[in-house]
């Protein structure tokens, strides 16, 4: 169903489950496009008019519905960041290159997509970029197994990064940018933690700008909620001060409280 036509018959459905917005990133050398969405979990009797025929009899072969819903909100997140007001949302088709980084099949434009609970979240982006995204949940449980993958500097940051951050919700922050990170080169943890270590964290209210230790070239922008923390790692050469703050503000905007 073409995405507009979607947008009529299903607007409260969008309205309640979908968050989107288009970003122009200014960079010294040029602009770049991004496409973000934000999406809730769909409840179980909603639309699946996005879903190809092929994607709906994957779905309903799921016997476990924590499986069903991760499936759901990575494909609904992903068709509605890569959808244009006149592409067919059940056309558009999310597959995975060798290193399960996921591709829009037939598009140049590239993708990274995330997920955890009861929300997901998609960027489609400029070829010329790079780009790395992560959501993860706060849980104090998850601290002790973070902290063996946290250096010492990296622990010494929650002192110098501005207003003081309890501990899990500082670590969960380390963590998404470490694995947004690993979606820019496209391994995921299959190499060495320490590769992705942080070197400095400056926070600002309920948000964060985080530089790497070897991946220089790079920034992760992460928003604070109490419940859990968005990343999004991106090269620093394509925001100027005042697109990476635009960019800070819109994600602020976006994702829910």
């Amino acid at each position: 169903m073409q995405y507009t036509a979607f947008a009529r018959q299903y607007e409260q459905f969008l309205s309640e489950t979908v968050r989107r917005c288009h970003l122009e990133l200014e960079g010294p050398e040029g602009s770049y496009g991004l496409k973000l969405s934000v999406v809730s979990l769909p409840p179980e009797d909603g639309p699946l008019d996005y879903l190809s025929a092929a994607e709906k009899e994957q779905y309903f072969g799921f016997q476990y519905p924590r499986r069903r819903n991760s499936y759901l909100l990575g494909k609904l997140a992903a068709k509605m960041a890569a959808a244009g007001e006149e592409d067919d949302l059940a056309g558009i088709q999310i597959e995975h290159g060798i290193l399960c980084q996921p591709i829009v099949s037939g598009s140049t434009r590239r993708i990274t997509i995330t997920h955890c609970d009861g929300l997901g979240a998609a960027v489609d982006y400029d070829p010329r970029l790079m780009a790395g995204v992560d959501i993860e949940l706060v849980d104090e449980k998850a601290v002790e197994g973070i902290r063996r993958i946290t250096s010492k500097q990296e622990e010494e940051l929650i002192k110098e990064s501005g207003p003081l951050l309890a501990l899990p919700n500082f670590l969960t922050l380390l963590w998404t940018a470490k694995e947004a990170m690993s979606k820019v080169i496209q391994t995921g943890f299959t190499v060495p933690t320490e590769l992705f270590e942080v070197k400095s964290c400056s926070r600002s209210g309920r948000g964060a700008i985080s530089q790497f230790k070897n991946f220089t070239q790079f920034k992760a922008i992460s928003v604070l909620r109490e419940e859990y923390v968005f990343t999004i790692v991106l090269p620093a050469k394509a925001m100027t001060d005042s697109s990476e703050a635009l960019l800070l503000q819109s994600l602020q905007e976006l994702l829910p409280d």
